[in-house]
This record gives C-alpha cells, sequence and structure tokens, in this order.
C-alpha cells in the first residue's frame, strides 16, 4: 500500500480552497444560475472556454474592485471626489480592454462563432460597459459588507476588551483589599511577638522591631507615592544595617554617611535600600581593612550616592544584574536625562556604584 504524502504546497493550496470554500460556492452556483438563464433566454450555450475566460476576468474585476480600487479611492475623504472616477474610469477601460480580447481570442484565434462582431462601435461597446458595472455593483456592496462586518467585530472587540478590563479592575480592588488586610494581620502579630520577647530577648525583640519597620515602609512605599523623603529610606537603611548587625553579631565592617541637608530631597522609593541590600546579599563586609561605604551627599546641584563593597568569594557580580537592572529603568523613567548610573568591579573585586540625581536646576 503507497503512502502519499501531501507536499507543503498541496496543503497550502488544500487550505487555501477550504478557507475560500464560501466563495467558491457562491461563484459555482451564480454561474451556473446566469449561464442557464442567458441561454435559455437566447436559445444557445457557448462554449465552455467561453464560460471560463469571461467569468474569469469578471472575477477578477470584482475582487480588484473591492479590495484596490475601492479600498484606496475611499482611503480619504477629501481626495474622494477625484481619485474615485479616475480608478473606476480607469478600470472600465482595462476590463474592456481584456474583454475585446478576450473575444479576439475566441473568435479569431479558436475560430468559434460568436454572434456579436468585434467593432469600435457603441452597439459593441455597450456590452462590455454593461457587464462592467455589472459586477462593480455587486463588488461595491461586497466591500461595504466588509466594512460592516469589520467594523462590527472591532466594536465587539472594544467591547470584549471593556469588559475584560473591568474584571480585572475588580480583581485588582479585590486584590488590593486583601493585600491591606494581611499587612495588618502580619504586623499586628509582629508587635505581639515584639512585646512578648523584649523582656526575655531584648535582641530578639530589636530584631523583631526592625524587620517590622523594614516591611511596613516597604508596604507603605507602593501606596500611590512616586517620590518619598530621603529621610525615610535612610531610616530603613539604619534599619537593615541594625538588622544584619544583629544577625552577624555586629561584626560587619560598613560606614554610613550622609549630609544633614539630604534627608528633606524627595526621590523615587527602594533605591538607596535596594543598593544596600545588594551589598549584602553579594558582598564580603566581614573585613575590618576593607570595609563597604555607603555615601550620600550634594554636589553642583546633584544629589549623589555612593556605594562601595567587597565583593564576596567565590560570587562574582552576576547576581547583581537584576536590582541593578530594576533600578536603572526606574531611573530612567522618573528622571530621564537628569539622573546617570554607573558601576563596575574595580581591579581589588571591589562592586563600585555612583548614582547621580540632578535636584537643582543651574537657573
Amino acid at each position: 500500500m503507497v503512502n502519499h504524502k501531501e507536499t507543503p504546497k498541496t496543503l497550502s493550496l488544500k487550505n487555501w480552497l477550504l478557507a475560500k470554500k464560501f466563495h467558491i460556492i457562491i461563484w459555482i452556483v451564480f454561474i451556473i444560475y446566469e449561464s442557464v438563464i442567458i441561454g435559455l433566454f437566447s436559445g444557445q450555450f457557448g462554449k465552455l472556454v467561453n464560460y471560463v475566460l469571461f467569468y474569469s476576468l469578471n472575477i477578477t474585476l470584482f475582487y480588484l474592485h473591492t479590495h484596490i480600487i475601492l479600498a484606496n479611492g475611499l482611503k480619504k475623504r477629501n481626495h474622494i471626489w477625484w481619485k474615485l472616477p479616475i480608478l473606476l474610469a480607469f478600470e472600465i477601460a482595462i476590463y474592456i480592454v481584456f474583454y475585446v480580447g478576450i473575444d479576439y481570442f475566441i473568435i479569431e484565434i479558436l475560430k468559434y462563432p460568436r454572434v456579436r462582431k468585434i467593432g469600435v462601435n457603441l452597439q459593441y461597446i455597450l456590452g462590455p460597459i454593461y457587464r462592467a458595472i455589472y459586477f462593480l455593483f455587486f463588488s461595491t456592496g461586497y466591500y461595504f459588507l466588509l466594512k460592516f462586518l469589520s467594523e462590527k467585530k472591532k466594536t465587539e472587540d472594544l467591547e470584549k476588551q471593556r469588559l475584560n478590563n473591568m474584571i480585572r479592575i475588580a480583581k485588582s480592588e479585590n486584590a488590593f483589599l486583601k493585600a491591606q488586610i494581611q499587612p495588618h494581620l502580619l504586623f499586628n502579630t509582629l508587635d505581639f511577638i515584639y512585646q512578648n520577647a523584649r523582656e526575655n530577648s531584648p535582641i530578639a525583640a530589636e530584631t523583631i522591631l526592625s524587620l517590622s519597620e523594614m516591611m511596613r515602609y516597604s508596604v507603605d512605599s507602593n501606596k500611590d507615592r512616586d517620590f518619598i523623603p530621603l529621610e525615610e529610606e535612610i531610616n530603613q537603611v539604619e534599619n537593615l544595617i541594625n538588622l544584619h548587625q544583629l544577625r552577624k553579631n555586629h561584626q560587619l565592617q560598613i560606614r554610613f554617611w550622609y549630609d544633614e541637608e539630604i534627608k528633606k530631597i524627595e526621590i523615587i522609593p527602594l533605591v538607596l535600600i535596594t543598593l544596600v541590600e545588594n551589598m549584602f546579599k553579594h558582598g564580603n563586609l566581614l573585613s575590618p581593612s576593607e570595609p563597604a561605604e555607603i555615601n550620600l551627599y550634594l554636589k553642583d546641584g546633584n544629589l549623589v550616592i555612593e556605594t562601595v563593597n567587597l565583593i564576596a568569594p567565590p560570587k562574582s557580580n552576576a547576581g547583581l544584574n537584576a536590582g541593578i537592572k530594576n533600578i536603572t529603568k526606574r531611573l530612567d523613567y522618573a528622571y530621564g536625562e537628569n539622573s546617570t548610573f554607573k558601576s563596575h568591579v574595580d581591579e581589588r573585586n571591589f562592586y563600585q556604584v555612583k548614582l547621580t540625581i540632578r535636584i537643582f536646576s543651574d537657573s
């Protein structure tokens, strides 16, 4: 038994025929109907080649008029009055030329007898003009049907999108309400643990307090505030440092210095604290001779944030990318060209960051 495998071209043709089957059926029914009616009224039927050639021309005119002539002629309303008549006249003229060419081919080349004679006269020319207008009429109706269906689909899609947006908003509101409840319960629980641990384990209580304040800040920073006073971020960095110092029995070597005047400057939240978290995550902060540093100061109308830390072996700087990319994207969105972010690993294996934000204009 031979298994005939379909080629890509065969499959493509098959798919095209399936996609256009409605058009094919309509045209077959129309051609049979029109041919039978004309044949019965005229008392004669044409040769098969007549039907193939002329209906191929008519079908071509039909789709050409819909998808090219009307699509271009009606594109710009202020050009319709002159562009569409020119296109229609050109279209009909081309149709007549092909019509005459087919007639000539059938009569002169194939020697099939025809009732009408080819000639440059009104009686002969009226035939192709009538057929052209006849198919242009149906083609125009088809064009506006497609436009109607297209607009209807757009309306349905917009309505569907609107409903999806409403559902998404409802889900977001529900999630927001849940998010408000969950931190509230968490902070109450942490406060309860802190109160109970304060007398028996002061270090644990202090750890819980620092953690609670940091978590509260993280939640609050996401509540409709694009900018916050730098003082809030500084306080949380101090909490973060304190938390890690408690974990490491105050053996971490880290220096945190800032100008008092910068506290009131407002910046986007979670920038400084993300940089410091990266230091703890990827840095070696236990070397007394190579301490980590965090410096914040004003210089020439710019807020400058610098961090320096030894990278912890055997780690490389590969893990830094995610947090750094997040910061740079947010800075670019908030400040554009008014901020610069530079980072590199020097020859001593220190990871250095310098963030500059333009705070005051030159004017």
